[in-house]
């Protein structure tokens, strides 16, 4: 992911398979969240921004219906439930949980996730970043 642009990643795919891939994602999802270890971080919120890209396997005939589908924002909101369980001291532990969720979807085979840490120091950003296949 370069210049916060989402893309089908080839770490996560070996080229026999890259012929049809198909993929949802969530790209620039900024939200607050009860993170850190450090002292300064602890009784506060701090914004993060998540990057997810998540690769569905057949099959794919959708027949333009939602039911038959892994609706996005299912993905937003188990995002946004993990974050209200209540603070977390790693990121490392929010990107295993969300990677979990994801894997919860059977149509799920492959995930690219960026959390970036947008607070925790003036001059760059911070994060965690993982592939994941099934």
């Amino acid at each position: 992911m370069t210049e916060r642009t989402m893309l089908i990643h080839p770490l996560v795919w070996r080229e026999e398979e890259a012929r049809d891939v198909r993929a949802l994602f969530l790209k620039d999802l900024v939200v607050p969240a009860q993170i850190g270890a450090h002292g300064a971080e602890l009784g506060r919120t701090q914004r993060l921004r998540i990057h997810l890209c998540v690769y569905i396997g057949p099959p794919f005939d959708w027949g333009d219906r939602l039911e038959d589908v892994l609706d996005y924002d299912r993905l937003r909101q188990g995002i946004l439930d993990i974050l209200a369980r209540g603070h977390l001291k790693l990121i490392e532990t929010l990107g295993e949980r969300i990677v979990e969720m994801c894997f919860g979807f059977a149509q799920v085979e492959a995930l690219h996730l960026q959390i970036v840490k947008l607070e925790a120091h003036p001059d760059c950003e911070v994060g965690f970043e993982t592939r994941r296949r099934r």
